[in-house]
C-alpha cells in the first residue's frame, strides 16, 4: 500500500496544476513495506514536477486515532484538496470524519466492510474498491466450481484480509479455515501446514505476495503435502512466482492466478514511467510488476485529471491547534469537493491490468485474472496456461475442471509386501496376486493412476501398549499413503484410526499349518513284525519238519506205506507222506483248515505233534505282535486341532511376528489374566459375607487358562519374522505355523510337488478382509462401491478360483490310521493271494499240458491215430493188478513186470500194445485201432 502512494506522487508528476495544492495520504503500518520503489518517488520530499503542490504521505506506526489526526494536521498547515485514506479501520474513521467537518474531499481505499453509514457521503466521498477485494472473488469461484471442501485460506498484509470480515465464502457449503501465514521460521510454517492438514485441510489457497508464497510452497515441497491428493492454489498481486525447492523435490502442481495485462499501456506508459523514478530500477519489466501499483498509478493518473479538469484551486489549511475546533466547511472549499467527487461519475480509465470504471457509487477495476498449471519437476518449470477469470464472467477454463490435469488422479497405495497369494512380490516395487488383479479390476470401474510402494516394516498393522501403530495402518494414519492393499483383516481396534470399505473377501480365521505327517506304509506290513532271522528260522523249520515226516514214513516199519496189508479196510484211507505229502500237510497244518491225516506210525505222530506246538506258538506270537504292532503305529496320531497343539512339547508354534494372530493370542491371553484377578479379587474379599465368600471357595479355577499357556510357549518358541523363516521352520518338522485361513490353504497348494504341508485345525478368531483408507476418507465409498460391482459380475469368485486353484495338484490323501488299517498296510495280503492264484494257475497249465497234450504229441512221433488220448489207451490201474494178480497166482506183480496197457477195438475185443514179458514198448497193431 505504500507504494500506492508513491505511484500517486509519480502520477501526480505527471499533472499539470499549477497550484501548490497537497493531496495527504494515510497509509497504515502494514502497508509501509508493500513496494520497495515507494522510497524512490518520496525523494525530493514528494514534490511532482509541475506541480504547485506535493503529495503528503503519512505513514502510520501505530493504530492510535489521535496520533494519526495530529500527523494529519500537522502536514495541513500549508492546506490540502484531498485526503486519501489507507489507514487501519479505527483510524480511519476518524480522518474521514475530520474531512468531513473540514469539507475536504476523501478517498477511500479500503474494503466496504470497514466503512460505516456516515462515510457514505455523496458529497465528499469517493469509494474506490481495492484490487485485493476484487481478486477474493476467484477464490469463491474456484471453491464453487470444483466442488471443494476442506479449504485453508493462508493470507498476508498484502490483502487485508487480518482488517475485513471474512465474507467472501460466506454462504458456502464448504468447511474454510481463514489462518495468517506463520512467517517467522521454517519451521513455524511447516507446524501451521501440518496442524491444517490433521484437520482434513486437502485444499490450500495462498492469498500473499510472491515472497510468502516462495516460503509456502518451498515448505510443503519436501512434505507429503504436495502428493497428489493435496491441491494448491495461488492468488498473488505479483506477475510470477518462483519455487526453487519445488524444482529441487521434483514435484508438485500449483495452480496460479495472476493478472493479466493491457500490453500497450504496460509498455508505453507504465514500464517507461516505473524506470524513470529512479537509475535502481532502470531495468524493470513487466514481470516485475504489481497489481497495487499499476493500480495506484491508474488512480493517480485519473485523480489528477480531475483535479486538473475541474480547476481545484481551494484548499483547506488548519493550524494544529485548529484541528479539534472545526466548527464547519466553508461553502467555497464544499462546493468545490463535491464538484471534484461527482466529476468521477461515468468516468473510466484504461489502466494496466484493466479498465477503471464507475459502477454503483464505486470506483472499481475490471481485473483480467490469467489461470496457469504450474507443474515442477526435478530442475524444470512447466507452464500452461488453461484459462482467465473476471468478476463478471468468473472462470472461462480451456479443461472441465481445474483439479484434473491431463490424465488421471493418482493415488499412493502401499502394500502388505508378502502374504501370498493376496500380494505376491516379484521385484522393484512391483507385486502380483489376488489383491493387485482386484486393484486392476477396481482401476477399470473407477479410472485412477497409482503409485505402489510395500510397507516400510512388512506388517499389516498392530498397535502397541503406548497405542502407536506399525505397519501399512501407521502409513494410512500419517497421510504417506491413499489406499492400503492386502490382506488387512477389519479389528475394531483399527476402525478407530482407520477405514474399511466393504469386505472383498469372505470371513477369515486362523489354522495351523503343519509338514505332513510321514507314515511308514509297507504293503507288507504284516512280514516285518518279525525279524528276518526269526523268518528263516521258521522257514527252515518248516522244510526240515516236511522232509523228517518224509524221512520217519518212510523208514518206520509200521507205517502204511510199509505196513499197507494192516490199513487195507481202514477209513478213510491212510496216507503216504513223500516229500511232496510232507511239505502240504506242515503247511496246512498252520492254517485253520488242519493238515488232514496224520502218520499211522508213534514216530511220525510224535513228529507231527511236535511241529503243530511249534505252529501253535508261532502263530500265537505273529498274532500278538501284529496288533502289538499295528495299536502303537495307531497311537501316534497326528496334531489336529488347537488344543492338539497345546497338549504336546515336541512341536514348537507361532505366529507371524506383528500379525492380527499374534495380536489375538497376546489379547486372549490378557483377558484370561484378568479374569483369574478379578475372581482372584473375589474370592479374597473380605467384605463378602460368610456364604457368598463360599460359594466363591471353589478348589478348581473356574476359568481356562489355555490361552495363557499358548502364549507363554510361544514367546519362548520365537515369532518369526517373514512367512519365509516360518515356512523354512515348518518343513522341518518342529513347527506349527498359526496364520490366516487362506494363506495357510495356499501354501499347502503351493507343496503340492512334494505334499509336504497340511493345514489342520477348524477356523477360529474369523474376521474379513478389507481395503483401507484414511480415516474420513471419501475414497471409502468410492472403493465399497466398486467392490459390490465387482461382487455382483462373479468378478471376486472368478479371481478366487484363479489364485487358489492355480497349478493345483492332487496330493495323496492322507490315511486316518487312528480308524483302522489301512490298504496301504494290508495290501500285501491281497498281493500273496494273487501271488498264489496265478501260481496255481501256471500249475494248471502244466497239468493240461503234460495229461492231454504230451500224450498227443508222444503218441504222433509213434504213429499213434491224433484222435485218441492217452485216457483211451489206458485202463483202470486196480484192473490191471487184478488180473495180473490172478496170472501169477495172487501175488503182485513184481517190481519188474509191466502192466500193458489195452485199447478196445470197434468190435469190442482189445489190443494189447504193450509186452508185458519184455521191458521196453512193442507195438502189435491189428487192422484197425
Amino acid at each position: 500500500m505504500l507504494s500506492r502512494v508513491l505511484l500517486c506522487i509519480v502520477l501526480l508528476h505527471q499533472s499539470v496544476l499549477v497550484q501548490t495544492l497537497d493531496v495527504v495520504a494515510v497509509l497504515a503500518e502494514e502497508k509501509h513495506k508493500s513496494l520497495k520503489l515507494l522510497e524512490d518517488t518520496l525523494k525530493d520530499e514528494g514534490q511532482l514536477h509541475g506541480w504547485t503542490g506535493a503529495v503528503k504521505v503519512i505513514k502510520l506506526n501505530d493504530t492510535n486515532p489521535i496520533t494519526a489526526l495530529d500527523k494529519v494536521c500537522s502536514v495541513m498547515s500549508e492546506g490540502a484538496v484531498l485526503l486519501i485514506d489507507m489507514a487501519d479501520p479505527l483510524t480511519g474513521q476518524l480522518l474521514r470524519s475530520f474531512a468531513r467537518s473540514t469539507g475536504l474531499p476523501y478517498v477511500t481505499l479500503l474494503d466496504k466492510a470497514t466503512l460505516i453509514e456516515k462515510d457514505f457521503n455523496p458529497d465528499l466521498h469517493l469509494q474506490i474498491e481495492p484490487p485485493g477485494s476484487v481478486l477474493m472473488g476467484v477464490v469463491r469461484d474456484v471453491i464453487t466450481h470444483e466442488h471443494l471442501t476442506g479449504i485453508a485460506v493462508l493470507y498476508d498484509n498484502s490483502f487485508d484480509l487480518d482488517k475485513i470480515p471474512k465474507r467472501f465464502l460466506t454462504g458456502l457449503p464448504a468447511q474454510h479455515l481463514f489462518q495468517e501465514i506463520a512467517s517467522s521460521s521454517h519451521n513455524a510454517t511447516l507446524r501451521q501446514l501440518y496442524r491444517l492438514e490433521d484437520n482434513q485441510i486437502r485444499n490450500f489457497f495462498i492469498v500473499a505476495n510472491k515472497e510468502n508464497v516462495k516460503t509456502i510452497l518451498e515448505t510443503a515441497s519436501g512434505t507429503k503435502l504436495m502428493d497428489e491428493k493435496y491441491h494448491w492454489f495461488v492468488l498473488t498481486k505479483d506477475m510470477s512466482i518462483t519455487c526453487q525447492g519445488c524444482k529441487t523435490h521434483g514435484r508438485g502442481t500449483v495452480l496460479l492466478f495472476t493478472g493479466q495485462p493491457n500490453n500497450d499501456i504496460m509498455q508505453n506508459e507504465y514500464i517507461p514511467f516505473i524506470r524513470g523514478l529512479s537509475k535502481y530500477i532502470s531495468t524493470f519489466t513487466a514481470d516485475g510488476s504489481n497489481i497495487d501499483e499499476a493500480f495506484i498509478f491508474d488512480l493517480m493518473n485519473m485523480i489528477g485529471t480531475r483535479l486538473v479538469n475541474q480547476n481545484v484551486d481551494q484548499s483547506v489549511s488548519l493550524n494544529q491547534s485548529d484541528c479539534y475546533s472545526v466548527t464547519g466547511p466553508e461553502p467555497e472549499v464544499y462546493n468545490q469537493s463535491r464538484a471534484f467527487i461527482h466529476s468521477f461519475v461515468n468516468r473510466s480509465r484504461n489502466g494496466v491490468f484493466g479498465p477503471l470504471y464507475f459502477k454503483d457509487n464505486v470506483l472499481t477495476q475490471r481485473l483480467t485474472l490469467s489461470v496457469k498449471r504450474l507443474t515442477f519437476t526435478q530442475q524444470a518449470q512447466s507452464t500452461e496456461t488453461i484459462g482467465n477469470w473476471t468478476a463478471e464472467r468468473g472462470l472461462s477454463l480451456l479443461d472441465t475442471s481445474l483439479l484434473k490435469p491431463p490424465g488421471k488422479k493418482k493415488y499412493k497405495i502401499v502394500v502388505v509386501p508378502s502374504y501370498p497369494p493376496f500380494v505376491i512380490p516379484k521385484g522393484n516395487n512391483s507385486f502380483d496376486g489376488y489383491c493387485i488383479d482386484l486393484l486392476h479390476e477396481i482401476q477399470g470401474v473407477l479410472k485412477f493412476d497409482y503409485e505402489l510402494y510395500p510397507s516400510p516394516d512388512g506388517l499389516v498393522g498392530s498397535m502397541d501398549d503406548q497405542g502407536q501403530w506399525n505397519g501399512v495402518v501407521k502409513e494410512l494414519m500419517e497421510k504417506r499413503a491413499d489406499i492400503a492393499i492386502g490382506p488387512i483383516s477389519v479389528m475394531a481396534e483399527r476402525e478407530n484410526v482407520i477405514d474399511f470399505t466393504v469386505p472383498y473377501y469372505d470371513l477369515v480365521g486362523l489354522t495351523i499349518l503343519l509338514k505332513k505327517p510321514e507314515f511308514d506304509y509297507e504293503l507288507f506290513k504284516f512280514l516285518i513284525v518279525l525279524d528276518e532271522n526269526v523268518w528263516l528260522c521258521i522257514i527252515a523249520s518248516y522244510f526240515l519238519f516236511s522232509g523228517l515226516l518224509y524221512a520217519f514214513d518212510k523208514l518206520s516199519p509200521y507205517s502204511y506205506q510199509n505196513n499197507r496189508r494192516k490199513y487195507e479196510n481202514v477209513t478213510p484211507e491212510p496216507r503216504i507222506f513223500t516229500i511232496k505229502e510232507g511239505i502240504w500237510f506242515c503247511m496246512m497244518s498252520l492254517t485253520p483248515q488242519g493238515g488232514g491225516e496224520a502218520p499211522r506210525a508213534l514216530s511220525g505222530r510224535l513228529i507231527a505233534a511236535t511241529w503243530w506246538l511249534f505252529g501253535f506258538i508261532v502263530i500265537a506270537t505273529y498274532t500278538a505282535n501284529l496288533a502289538a504292532f499295528l495299536t502303537v503305529s495307531r497311537l501316534d496320531e497326528p496334531i489336529k486341532s488347537l488344543d492338539d497343539l497345546s497338549s504336546q512339547h515336541t512341536v514348537k508354534y507361532a505366529p507371524h511376528n506383528g500379525s492380527a494372530a499374534m495380536v489375538y493370542f497376546q489379547r486372549m491371553a490378557e483377558i484370561e489374566q484378568k479374569f483369574y484377578s478379578i475372581w482372584k479379587n473375589m474370592s479374597l474379599d473380605d467384605t463378602l459375607n460368610p456364604v457368598e465368600r463360599a460359594k466363591l471357595a471353589v478348589w478348581d479355577y473356574p476359568v481356562s487358562n489355555k490361552y495363557t499357556k499358548l502364549w507363554e510357549t510361544m514367546k519362548l518358541s520365537g515369532f518369526p519374522h517373514s512367512l519365509e523363516e516360518a515356512l523354512t521352520s515348518v518343513k522341518n518338522g518342529t513347527f506349527a505355523y498359526i496364520g490366516d485361513a487362506a494363506e495357510n490353504q495356499y501354501q499347502t497348494m503351493r507343496s503340492m510337488e512334494n505334499c509336504d504341508l497340511w493345514q489342520v485345525g477348524e477356523e477360529f478368531s474369523r474376521k474379513p478382509f478389507a481395503l483401507a483408507v484414511q480415516n474420513g476418507s471419501p475414497l471409502r465409498n468410492d472403493l465399497s462401491t466398486a467392490i459390490l460391482q465387482l461382487l455382483n459380475q462373479r468378478m471376486l469368485e472368478k479371481l478366487k478360483k484363479k489364485w487358489w486353484d492355480k497349478n493345483k495338484v492332487k496330493c495323496p490323501k492322507l490315511e486316518n490310521e487312528s480308524e483302522g488299517i489301512s490298504l496301504n498296510n494290508i495290501g500285501g495280503v491281497f498281493i500273496l493271494i494273487a501271488g498264489g492264484a496265478a501260481l496255481a494257475l501256471v500249475c494248471l497249465g502244466f497239468e493240461l499240458y503234460f495229461f492231454k497234450y504230451k500224450p498227443k504229441q508222444a503218441s504222433k512221433n509213434y504213429g499213434v491215430a491224433k484222435s485218441h488220448s492217452k485216457a483211451n489207451i489206458c485202463q483202470d490201474e486196480n484192473g490191471a493188478r487184478k488180473q495180473n494178480g490172478v496170472s501169477n497166482g495172487g501175488r503182485a506183480p513184481s517190481e519188474d513186470s509191466q502192466v500193458t496197457p489195452s485199447v478196445e477195438r470197434k468190435n469190442g475185443s482189445s489190443l494189447n500194445i504193450f509186452n508185458q514179458q519184455k521191458r521196453g514198448v512193442t507195438f502189435n497193431l491189428g487192422d484197425s485201432l
